[in-house]
């Protein structure tokens, strides 16, 4: 079931792709003796298109324009940041061959050890549920409730509580996309961050997030995040040198 509710939600992204406006993630319209995106980017002058981006953000989708900022940032040789953007074009549903091309790309320039190459298992399983947009597990859990009530009707299900567990198995992938990872907050480093035993300075250094490492964020307090996953980087960072998602 889980399948087809990921064949579903991959056809759908297709159809959404083919009937947009592709072209939206390069041209932009031209502003009277300026260079819009599509022109610097094709000049290379790549802070430049960086810059028309951030300063015309309103004329993309959040998606098409994270994508686009990752990909100049990642013209520009600054890959912590374009992995930013890029894991945020992806997980805002922005999903096709070259946002995944573009961030395996970056990652195999950055090498870092992260949440994304940890053998824990516990990293890797939250890695992969922070990975699928929001919208994957709505597709899922309507697509096992259809296929719970198609079942129901054809009289293939019998007995209260059969049914009643078929359909909370349905519903979980919902309810944990929407009241657990909703509220789990994930960040790449921008730069090499120092970890402390403590929100403070005044603690003992643990060790260093390389930049570019994507972390998992834990408690708050004073501007200082605990760093929950992956394991091995447990620890006190400054919210200065993360981007959040």
């Amino acid at each position: 079931m889980l399948f087809l509710a990921c064949k579903l939600l991959a056809m759908g992204d297709n159809y959404f792709m083919k009937n947009n406006n592709i072209d939206q993630m390069i041209k932009s319209p031209s502003v009277s003796g300026t260079l819009n995106f599509e022109q610097l980017y094709v000049k290379k002058e790549f802070k430049a298109a960086a810059n028309w981006l951030i300063q015309n953000k309103q004329q993309y989708s959040s998606g098409i324009f994270h994508y686009n900022l990752g990909t100049v940032y990642s013209k520009m040789g600054d890959y912590s940041a374009a992995r930013f953007h890029l894991e945020k074009a992806i997980k805002m549903g922005y999903i096709n061959s070259s946002s995944l091309n573009n961030l395996n790309f970056i990652k195999s320039q950055l090498q870092v050890d992260d949440i994304s190459t940890s053998n824990s298992v516990i990293d890797q399983f939250m890695n992969s549920s922070l990975a699928v947009p929001s919208s994957a597990y709505l597709s899922m859990t309507l697509v096992m409730m259809i296929i719970v009530l198609l079942l129901i009707k054809s009289k293939k299900l019998v007995g209260k509580m059969t049914i009643a567990t078929l359909l909370v198995i349905a519903l979980f992938p919902l309810a944990y996309s929407s009241l657990y990872l909703d509220s789990v907050n994930y960040a790449v480093a921008f730069k090499e961050t120092t970890l402390y035993e403590g929100p403070s300075k005044i603690f003992q250094e643990k060790g260093k997030i390389k930049s570019g490492s994507k972390i998992i964020l834990g408690e708050y307090r004073d501007g200082w995040f605990y760093v929950k996953y992956p394991i091995s980087l447990a620890g006190w960072a400054s919210k200065d040198q993360l981007g959040q998602y």
